[in-house]
């Protein structure tokens, strides 16, 4: 079976095990004070204000905070499938990397110096089950290999990395966009600028320096989506959503109406898993879920 229609499915399943069955679409208040938080198929995690690390326990429907003292500025979780579990991924204020050890439960430091770290679906081969890639502080590319169990550096310079679905999009300093071709093992540019780029499961989407949407054609590339101007965007197997830069209301579009919906409550920061459900947190730091049948 396609992996693009298994990961569909899990979504289904999980969406239900992490934020139960209600039938009021809007977001809930979760039990806890995050600054950051991030879904993936399964998986919920997140940062406090003082960037220690929290998980979400289905169970208790409630957020514990990890053991142990390292700390985290940003945290990815991804990659999750019906064939393999999410994996999380983290790095410090000091640019060190983590990698989270399901079995010891703890964040193991993995060598190398990175600003950003982002994790999805793998494809490739059998030395990328998961695509782990980040951005050293020079703006240089590096891509994970669980076989040597290191980072290898990409040919490129990028300021912002995206993947999903085993694809890797990326933006440079200039605001050029590239795609990552596993083939030639080589940057594509495509046509256009945007200063925020996400993958989703059959999309790719980003904002433009004032904030407006733009969706990815393969035959003609980058145009304007809606009329909204947005903050942020998230994109996953739950869908793809925005802060709206109008008193942060969240928006979640619809790419086939070729429009908006608005969704009741303001978030500062939102995260849409590929399964696990959309998250979010407010300026005062709570942390929302949002429900649907």
């Amino acid at each position: 079976m396609n992996r693009r229609i298994l990961l569909l499915i899990a979504s289904i399943v999980c969406w239900a095990g992490v934020i139960g069955s209600a039938w009021a679409q809007e977001f809930d208040g979760v039990p806890g004070l995050l600054t950051q938080v991030t879904a993936g198929r399964a998986e919920v995690w997140g940062l406090d204000a003082s960037q220690k690390v929290y998980r979400y326990n289905p169970a208790g429907k409630k957020f514990a905070k990890l053991a142990g003292k390292i700390t985290l500025s940003q945290i990815a979780v991804g990659g999750g499938t019906l064939l393999q579990a999410d994996e999380v991924w983290g790095v410090s204020a000091g640019t060190q990397i983590y990698h989270y050890d399901f079995t010891t439960k703890k964040l193991v430091e993995v060598q190398g110096n990175l600003v950003q770290i982002v994790v999805g679906e793998g494809n490739t081969d059998g030395c990328h089950p998961y695509e782990v890639w980040g951005i050293n502080s020079s703006d240089l590319v590096f891509r994970y290999d669980y076989c040597a169990g290191e980072f290898d550096q990409i040919q490129g310079t990028l300021t912002r990395i995206a993947t999903g679905s085993g694809e890797v999009w990326g933006l440079n300093s200039s605001a050029q966009i590239f795609d990552f071709n596993f083939k030639t093992q080589q940057w594509t540019k495509i046509g256009g600028s945007l200063q925020q780029i996400v993958v989703g499961v059959n999309d790719v989407w980003g904002l433009d320096g004032s904030g407006k949407l733009y969706r990815f054609n393969p035959a003609s590339g980058f145009s304007p989506f809606g009329t909204a101007v947005f903050t942020q965007i998230a994109a996953g197997g739950d869908g793809v959503w925005g802060i709206n830069s109008s008193a942060e209301t969240i928006m979640r579009f619809v790419p086939n109406a070729g429009n908006e919906v608005t969704i009741t409550g303001v978030l500062s920061q939102i995260s849409v898993g590929y399964g696990a459900g959309v998250w979010g947190v407010n300026s005062a730091d709570e942390v929302f879920a949002f429900e649907r049948p």
